[in-house]
């Protein structure tokens, strides 16, 4: 039997193990802090800085690869490195988030926007045309709205210049259609596994194809969001544009899609 002393002297063992973990922890976030100031001068030496400091897709590819590791709850993984990230991008540069009064209203949606972009700096404004206006002016800022509010229609007005949607929330999927979308200026580039938001002034043919995977009213609009990494350039886009020229068709953006997660 294990005597009190020998227990005492066992758990500080465990403790200093603890302790030596947080000190490797806390270098290591100290070294990826370093590497992203590495970033930033690379960065403002070829001009990529003037867009956005955000890379959507390189964040998505860096979240599934940890994911695929597995040894850390989902949840506690993605809110942990999203600190990291966002500590990351404004090491890099100043960035806002401007969001509608209706969404800032809703504590939940807060609390997410919150736990995705930590520190970032928020901005409210009367509605989701204005906050759209704003990323259209500053073009390293980001926009965040409702993903089933009356944006669509400022949208395809142009209220949102070149700024179109990057990423959506929950980057964990919990539901088939996401909360929030959020708008900025970052380069959309491919992940393998992506989705493409659509702005029509109808529902689309029934035919078409590929099927959308969710699909909301916005204003007088709809939504569509379409499986893969498309362009209005190309097929299936350029034929549903050429076809159906009373609907209106705007790509509004391209995300990575959220992560799967097995219960």
């Amino acid at each position: 039997m294990s005597t009190p002393a020998a227990r005492d002297t066992s758990l500080d063992d465990i403790r200093q193990e603890i302790d030596g973990i947080d000190d490797s922890i806390l270098d290591l976030v100290a070294r990826r802090l370093q590497a992203s100031e590495k970033v930033r001068s690379h960065k403002s030496g070829n001009g990529s800085l003037v867009s956005s400091p955000i890379r959507p897709a390189r964040e998505a590819m860096i979240l599934r690869r940890l994911l695929e590791r597995g040894g850390v709850p989902p949840e506690l993984l993605v809110r942990l490195w999203r600190v990291i990230l966002t500590s990351s991008t404004l090491f890099q540069a100043a960035v806002t988030l401007h969001i509608p009064r209706k969404l800032a209203s809703q504590m939940g949606l807060r609390l997410r926007l919150r736990d995705h972009f930590g520190a970032l700096p928020v901005e409210e404004y009367r509605d989701e045309a204005q906050a759209l206006l704003q990323v259209n002016m500053n073009s390293g800022d980001i926009c965040a709205v409702e993903a089933a509010s009356a944006w669509a229609d400022a949208f395809a007005e142009g209220g949102a210049g070149e700024a179109r949607i990057i990423g959506v929330l929950p980057v964990l999927r919990t539901a088939s259609v996401p909360e929030v979308l959020i708008f900025g200026h970052a380069q959309a580039l491919a992940t393998g596994d992506d989705e493409t938001v659509i702005v029509s002034e109808g529902k689309l043919p029934r035919d078409f194809l590929p099927k959308p995977l969710w699909q909301l009213k916005s204003g007088s609009r709809r939504i569509s969001s379409l499986p893969g990494f498309l362009s209005e350039h190309e097929a299936p886009l350029i034929g549903l544009v050429r076809s159906n020229a009373a609907l209106g068709v705007k790509v509004a953006g391209r995300y990575p899609s959220p992560i799967e997660v097995s219960p």
